[in-house]
C-alpha cells in the first residue's frame, strides 16, 4: 500500500483549516484515513499554526510514507525533514502587505514629477547656451 502524508480540508467557507493525515494514496483527499497527524490552521499565528504528533510522523516518514510537497513544507517548519529526522525549524516568511491603489498612483506621480521638471529645465539650460554662442559670435 503506498502511504502518504498530506492535507484534509475542514471547516467552513472563508475559514478553513486543515488536518494532516497518513492515508493511502489513492483515496480521495477528504476520504478515509489510516492515522490522523495533526492540524494546520492558516489563520492562527505563526508558532500555532501547526500542530503534529511528532512521533507518529516520524514512525510514518520512516515507514516510507511520502509527504505531499505542502505538508513538506509545513514539516520543515515545524523542524521535521522527510525521512523524520529533527532539523532546525524554518523561519515562517512575513506576508507584506501591497499599498492601497490610490496610494500607488500618488507615489508613481511624485516619482513622475522630479523626473519631469529635470526634463523640463535641461533643454532650456541648452538653449541659453546655444543663443549666448551666436550672439557673441556675430
Amino acid at each position: 500500500m503506498a502511504v502518504c502524508i498530506r492535507l484534509k480540508r475542514l471547516g467552513r467557507r472563508n475559514r478553513i483549516y486543515w488536518r494532516i493525515c497518513a492515508t493511502d494514496k489513492r483515496m480521495a483527499r477528504d476520504g478515509r484515513v489510516l492515522e490522523e497527524l495533526g492540524a494546520y490552521d492558516p489563520h492562527a499565528k505563526n508558532e500555532e499554526k501547526v500542530t503534529l504528533n511528532r512521533e507518529r510522523v516520524a514512525h510514518w516518514l520512516r515507514a516510507g510514507a511520502q509527504p505531499s510537497a505542502t505538508v513538506g513544507q509545513l514539516l520543515a517548519h515545524v523542524g521535521i525533514d522527510p525521512k523524520g529526522n529533527e532539523v532546525a525549524p524554518k523561519p515562517w516568511h512575513k506576508k507584506r502587505q501591497a499599498p492601497p491603489p490610490a496610494a500607488k498612483k500618488v507615489a508613481e506621480a511624485k516619482a513622475e514629477a522630479p523626473a519631469e521638471l529635470k526634463q523640463a529645465e535641461a533643454p532650456e539650460e541648452k538653449e541659453k547656451g546655444e543663443g549666448g554662442g551666436e550672439a557673441s559670435a556675430q
